[in-house]
C-alpha cells in the first residue's frame, strides 16, 4: 500500500521497508475482512468510550496490584484478571473501531491520520513520563544498603505494567476521538485477488 500523504519517494525506501509496510496494509485488510460483521450493534461513539472507560479501570486495577507486589505475593490474582481482562477489552476495541490505531498511513484518511499521529504524540509523552516513576524508585534504592528481593521484584512488576499503560494511550486516545462510523464502513470486503 502506497502512502499518498508520505514525503520520501518510493524509489528512495528500501526494498525490505516497503514488503514490511505492504505486509502491514494486508494484514490489516484481513483483519477488518474477518471482523467486518461482528459486533454491529457495538460500533457506534457510545460503546466505544464504554470499552475505553472498562480499559481503564483495568489499567488502575494492574497499576495498584503492581504497587501490592511490594508488599505480598497476593497481587498474582487481581494483576492476572486485570491483564486477561485488558486484553479481552483491547480486542474488543480493535474489532469495533476497525484497528483504527494500528492501521498503517496508507490506509487512513486525512482526519484520522492525524487524529492517529496526536494520540502517538501524546501516548510517547505518557510513556516517557510514566517511565520515571519507576526509574526514581531505582534511584532511591540504591541508596540503602541493602535491598529486598521482593523490593526489585515489585520494581520490575511495576515497570511492566506501566510500559503497557503507555503503549495503550493512543489506542484508547484513537478509540475516544471516533465518531461514528458511516454503515457503508463495515460492509463485506469484496474479495481481493491473490496476484
Amino acid at each position: 500500500m502506497k502512502d499518498p500523504n508520505s514525503a520520501i519517494p518510493t524509489e528512495a525506501q528500501p526494498a525490505l521497508w516497503r514488503r514490511y509496510d505492504e505486509w502491514r496494509g494486508r494484514r490489516h485488510l484481513d483483519f477488518n475482512e474477518r471482523y467486518a460483521g461482528q459486533l454491529p450493534q457495538w460500533r457506534n461513539r457510545r460503546t466505544f468510550r464504554r470499552l475505553v472507560i472498562a480499559q481503564i479501570m483495568l489499567m488502575i486495577l494492574a497499576v495498584a496490584s503492581a504497587v501490592t507486589s511490594f508488599f505480598t505475593g497476593w497481587f498474582y490474582i487481581p494483576f492476572v484478571l486485570s491483564i486477561v481482562g485488558s486484553i479481552t477489552v483491547m480486542s474488543l476495541l480493535r474489532i469495533v473501531t476497525g484497528s483504527v490505531a494500528d492501521t498503517p498511513a496508507s490506509a487512513l484518511d486525512e482526519i484520522q491520520a492525524a487524529q492517529r499521529n496526536s494520540a502517538r504524540s501524546m501516548g510517547f509523552f505518557a510513556l516517557y513520563s510514566l517511565m520515571f516513576i519507576p526509574y526514581v524508585v531505582l534511584v532511591w534504592l540504591g541508596t540503602r544498603d541493602e535491598v529486598d528481593g521482593s523490593t526489585v521484584y515489585g520494581v520490575a512488576v511495576l515497570l511492566i505494567c506501566l510500559m503497557v499503560v503507555g503503549a495503550l494511550v493512543p489506542s484508547l486516545l484513537v478509540a475516544w476521538w471516533m465518531d461514528d462510523p458511516d454503515p457503508e464502513d463495515f460492509e463485506t470486503y469484496p474479495e481481493r485477488s491473490t496476484e
